[in-house]
């Protein structure tokens, strides 16, 4: 469903969920995974993955160096291949300094948000579910 990088202070640094996502709902997130991250890896000791699952969905929070990667997903993900995704990123996010990384996302997150925006609600050709063969029989 999407994604979200999160700071260790609650601060949402970027995210790609859909737009009946909003701001106040993922800074709420951010802040609740910030405040309860610190307890759960003293309780766990040096677990620094998170994985929730509930009925409906999945949420999986990485921890990194002073940040948070979210996932919300479908319970039934393939999760061998969420997590190689996932490492893939993160080894990108670490080599970026604080500074960039800030910047970057920031300079992102209004062309992404406007291309999603155009791609929902631009109409497109109406496709047929299927071939209409006649009445239906009457017996």
């Amino acid at each position: 469903m999407g994604g979200m990088l999160s700071d260790d202070r609650g601060d949402v640094l970027t995210h790609s969920f859909p737009s009946f996502f909003d701001q106040s709902t993922l800074s709420g997130a951010a802040e609740l995974i910030a405040d309860n991250a610190i307890g759960l890896q003293e309780a766990t000791g040096d677990v620094r993955l998170f994985d929730i699952r509930t009925e409906l969905g999945r949420i999986i929070v990485k921890a990194l160096p002073r940040m948070y990667v979210s996932v919300l997903c479908e319970p039934a993900v393939n999760i061998q291949l969420l997590f190689i995704s996932l490492n893939v990123a993160i080894k990108k996010i670490e080599k970026l300094p604080p500074e960039q990384l800030v910047a970057q996302t920031t300079k992102q997150a209004e062309p992404v948000a406007t291309q999603v925006a155009a791609k929902v609600s631009a109409p497109g050709p109406e496709k047929k579910l299927g071939k209409s063969i006649g009445p239906p029989p009457t017996w």
